[in-house]
């Protein structure tokens, strides 16, 4: 299981609105609704490291802890009873090496107890990660002696680590109602709790100051010749303090084994409000509502949402200066589907793969006409631990097919594919008693159908983006835990306006509860 715990802040998760004006230039054939594509990159990359997350929040570990007793084999089998004592106290532990060597030797007494073995036998397809093998063992031996409570117990805690939540809490709760001694009910309680974990409400976010040196989203200044004049832009980055924010909730309603339905909200944004230029604000919100399936191997998910992209202001190219105005502009929303599917290849190495697809409309007439149609990306990432480091890469692929393939007789160049990578470090310094620190580095290629405005060719976009994040865990609070986050994104072009360098700065705090 990765151990990972940091989590992407809001900071990491938009571009601003882009605003690009351009003297005597019409404003229909520049706009590229940039910031909505990006950051549906961005939630879908977002996605997979708080799975992440997830998973090392998990106290339930698959370990073999501790090291094997050793006694003499020709003793012991030659003192049976002995044996048999040493296989039960066994039972216990989380040693699959001295499980395996006691049970074989007890295998070849004469007169051995076949429940004893098959109990063995249980719990080493559970400490070798076998679950779905382990929970069938169990539940024959509990078919067998419904009154045996070590059994019950067994197997709930098997199907628990399972991910089978609905027969592990009925299971559970029968442990509970029986005459079982003290310190085993506690432990009942503390399996009851865990599972309550897993299903109950989850709620998560953050809120950082932010300074950046480009909240317009606006290229450098230019120049462009077209039929023999000269028109530079008018629009300059802007920089604006604001406020980064994000919220977060869950919930996991168990169904039959392995079967769930599946909840999830996100929202993120940036606010501009008390340095009024709210104008410059933006959000992006997803709900998902769906099905998932997840065992200790593996979770396959199947989840449709639906999102909305709000902005500050209708106007991209006349924004209104020093207004602080609240109230948000629903800018763009769609409908589409997630599919995904994360691997556990061993202990240490997990591989996540996941498809989208959604649909695009836009609020305004002339956006709609080139930028309504279906969003298509696929992203394959694979993490790998190292002890107190986790090192992570990925590919992604992204498409946009508009509706409206050609606008007045010629290609719409809002169509385009983009390939990009991401790797990233994630760091645990122990040393430093508790800092936490990811590094990640992207870079793409978005490649535009038919010929750019003001151009001969299509346009070529290189993007390249680099984001820091720091926490220390023994300075949180009350779940409050500061982070201190950096995040610069850079964009080359062979259109002009198209140009972008960003950098922000965020210090703030992610809460969990």
């Amino acid at each position: 299981m990765l151990k990972i715990k940091q989590k992407i802040v809001s900071a990491s998760l938009c571009y601003l609105l882009p605003s690009a004006v351009f003297a005597e230039f019409p404003e229909e054939g520049v706009r590229q609704n940039i910031s909505s594509q990006n950051t549906a990159v961005q939630v879908q990359q977002k996605q997979w490291l708080d799975i992440l997350s997830e998973e090392e929040r998990s106290p339930e570990k698959n370990e073999n802890i501790g090291r094997p007793t050793l006694i003499n084999d020709d003793f012991l089998a030659s003192n049976p009873h002995i044996l048999e004592d040493a296989l039960v106290q066994a039972l216990n532990g989380n040693s699959a090496d001295l499980v395996s060597s006691l049970v074989a030797l007890y295998r070849k007494q004469p007169n051995h107890n076949p429940k004893l073995i098959a109990r063995a036998d249980a719990l080493l397809a559970k400490l070798k990660g076998r679950n779905s093998e382990a929970v069938e063992r169990y539940r024959t031996l509990y078919e067998s002696d419904v009154s045996d409570d070590r059994i019950l117990l067994d197997l709930a805690a098997a199907e628990f680590q399972n991910h089978r939540l609905g027969e592990a809490t009925m299971h559970f709760r029968h442990a509970a109602q029986r005459d079982i001694p003290a310190p085993v009910l506690e432990n009942v309680k503390r399996f009851q709790e865990a599972v309550k974990r897993q299903t109950e409400w989850k709620w998560s976010g953050g809120i950082s100051p932010v300074h950046n040196d480009n909240a317009n989203n606006a290229a450098p200044r230019y120049c462009i010749e077209t039929r023999g004049q000269t028109a530079c832009s008018v629009t300059l980055p802007v920089s604006a303090n604001g406020l980064n924010y994000e919220l977060n909730t869950e919930k996991l309603t168990p169904l039959y084994r392995h079967h769930a339905i599946k909840f999830r909200t996100n929202l993120s944004g940036t606010s501009y409000f008390f340095d009024r230029q709210s104008a410059y604000d933006d959000a992006f919100g997803r709900a998902y509502l769906g099905w998932q399936r997840k065992d200790g191997k593996q979770t396959i998910s199947v989840l449709p949402f639906y999102q909305a992209q709000l902005a500050g202001s209708s106007e991209f190219d006349s924004k209104k200066e020093n207004n602080r105005r609240a109230a948000p502009y629903m800018l763009a929303h769609g409908v589409g589907v997630q599919l995904s599917h994360m691997v556990n290849l061993g202990n240490a190495t997990q591989l996540y793969y996941s498809l989208e697809r959604y649909r695009q409309n836009y609020r305004e007439t002339d956006r709609a006409l080139r930028n309504d149609g279906w969003h298509d990306s696929t992203y394959l990432s694979l993490a790998r631990r190292f002890g107190s480091t986790t090192l992570f890469g990925g590919w992604q692929y992204n498409r946009f097919v508009p509706e409206n393939k050609n606008i007045r007789n010629t290609v719409n160049n809002a169509a385009y594919h983009r390939n990009g990578f991401n790797i990233g470090w994630i760091q645990q310094w122990q040393v430093l008693g508790g800092l936490n620190s990811r590094l990640t580095a992207s870079f793409a290629n978005r490649r535009y159908k038919g010929i750019m405005a003001f151009g001969t060719e299509p346009q070529r976009n290189r993007e390249r983006s680099l984001s820091i994040n720091l926490s220390h865990n023994k300075l949180s609070y009350k779940g409050i835990t500061p982070t201190l986050n950096y995040s610069y994104s850079h964009i080359r072009s062979n259109a002009p306006y198209a140009m972008r360098n960003i950098h922000q700065w965020s210090l703030g705090g992610e809460w969990n509860f």
